[in-house]
């Protein structure tokens, strides 16, 4: 039996039941002109496991079953007083793997190191005292331990592959790969290590290389949603967004409740402007997942592509009452209400954004836009030069940062304060107060409360 653990969740399952782990949602740059460059997170791969099957060592020991694990716990408390026998080396390994299964990582771990105290020479005690070390979140004596399995028995491939998990904790990336190429050279057709090797080449940023080990683990393994998973990312990293789409839609064929299939699949379409199918992707992710405030975010940020400004409100306010602490959903909240001629409220919600993240180059964008229509110029330069600041690709800010500066005669550095007059751009736009008396909308008056308590 293999024990696969990954840096968030302990699984345990035989060589015929893989069982699937964790996922990190895709999460693309909203619409914030930031760099696609930031779907850099791989889904977290399996980790360390054992060389034999010990399926039912704590279900019958000693001709004894124990069918629950209300039994096995009186089993434990009986290893005190269990004699040893003729094989006290069997015993504590028993002992150990009882414990394991039960999560007694640290008891485990002493009863490994018993049997390593009479046989120095146990590889299986090695790599088990590795496995109750990394649960243990102890990743250098794990990776000690995995060390001296691997010694031990050089031959077993699942050593070098626990090794491997371990220093990927350590983010000892190139060893880490090294030990994962050793595992695939001893057991090609191990795709979970064919797909540890992609995630340690995707950290090494050698990103034709994970995706071709990526694309061997589905090869090996075709219906393991990690690693159409992990594809699908790394694909999204190079911009090949439509084969990137077509991983997601495969995890969606493997396990139509799977949220993360549907999310990442709506991500692609809307980088692909689908926005339609975008927009029922999410619905479809909602429908698993209705508390998922990213998901409300991203669907928000869809419907306003879509142009549908009061869903896309509704969904930024259901985010932000989700995850109260979502900078940018209500920094895109803000802008909503700006295209709906609330700027009273948009003003506000900008404001929350930037006192949730300072560094939220779009609340800045949005309350200089506000200034500007209002004609605090100096104020909305400030703010536009803030925007620039954090965030150097946004092109509207960098636009009419520039406007404000001619406006304001601001010497641009490195340059004379003698500029040519010219006057400010301001567009025709209705001043707040005049746009607030003919807003109505149940859901625009809702955040104006809401606005006013928050600003209070």
């Amino acid at each position: 039996m293999r024990y696969y653990l990954n840096t968030i969740n302990f699984y345990s399952c035989t060589d015929n039941e893989h069982t699937l782990d964790r996922r990190e949602s895709v999460r693309p740059s909203s619409d914030n002109h930031k760099s696609r460059r930031e779907w850099r997170r791989l889904q977290a791969s399996t980790g360390p496991g054992t060389a034999r099957n010990t399926r039912h060592l704590w279900l019958v020991v000693d001709n004894a079953t124990y069918e629950s694990q209300s039994d096995a716990k009186a089993l434990v408390a009986s290893f005190p007083t269990r004699p040893l026998g003729s094989d006290p080396v069997s015993t504590y390994t028993q002992n150990g793997d009882v414990l394991f299964r039960l999560e007694h990582y640290e008891e485990a771990l002493t009863t490994y190191e018993q049997v390593l105290q009479l046989d120095p020479a146990n590889s299986y005690a090695a790599n088990c005292s590795g496995n109750a070390l990394y649960k243990l979140g102890r990743f250098e004596r794990a990776h000690l331990a995995y060390q001296q399995a691997t010694q031990l028995d050089p031959q077993e491939a699942i050593f070098h592959y626990n090794q491997g998990c371990t220093l990927a904790c350590l983010d000892r990336h190139e060893e880490a790969l090294a030990a994962f190429e050793q595992a695939i050279r001893l057991d090609p057709s191990d795709a979970y290590a064919h797909n540890n090797a992609g995630n340690a080449l995707y950290r090494l940023h050698r990103y034709e290389r994970a995706l071709a080990a990526y694309e061997r683990a589905i090869q090996l393994d075709p219906d393991q949603s990690t690693f159409h998973y992990n594809r699908g990312k790394v694909l999204a990293f190079l911009d090949r967004f439509e084969d990137a789409l077509a991983a997601f839609e495969c995890i969606v064929q493997l396990d139509p409740s799977n949220i993360e299939g549907h999310t990442n699949k709506a991500h692609m379409l809307r980088t692909l402007q689908r926005y339609t199918e975008a927009f029922a992707a999410y619905q479809q992710a909602i429908q698993l997942d209705p508390c998922n405030a990213d998901i409300y975010h991203q669907q928000g940020l869809t419907l306003t592509r879509l142009n549908r400004p009061m869903e896309a409100l509704a969904a930024y306010a259901r985010a932000v009452r989700l995850s109260p602490t979502n900078a940018a959903a209500y920094a895109n909240m803000g802008h909503a209400l700006y295209n709906l001629e609330c700027y009273y409220e948009a003003l506000t919600a900008y404001k929350q954004a930037i006192q949730l993240d300072p560094s939220c180059a779009e609340a800045h964008y949005g309350k200089g836009n506000i200034l500007r229509d209002i004609a605090c110029d100096r104020e909305a330069y400030v703010a536009y030069a803030r925007a620039v600041q954090l965030d150097p690709l946004c092109a509207p800010a960098r636009f009419w940062k520039d406007q404000m500066r001619l406006g304001l005669r601001v010497p641009e550095k490195g340059r004379s304060p003698t500029l040519p007059e010219q006057d400010p751009v301001q567009p025709a736009l209705p001043t707040p107060f005049q746009s607030l008396i003919s807003k109505a909308h149940p859901l625009i008056s809702f955040f104006s409360s809401f606005a006013r308590r928050t600003s209070t």
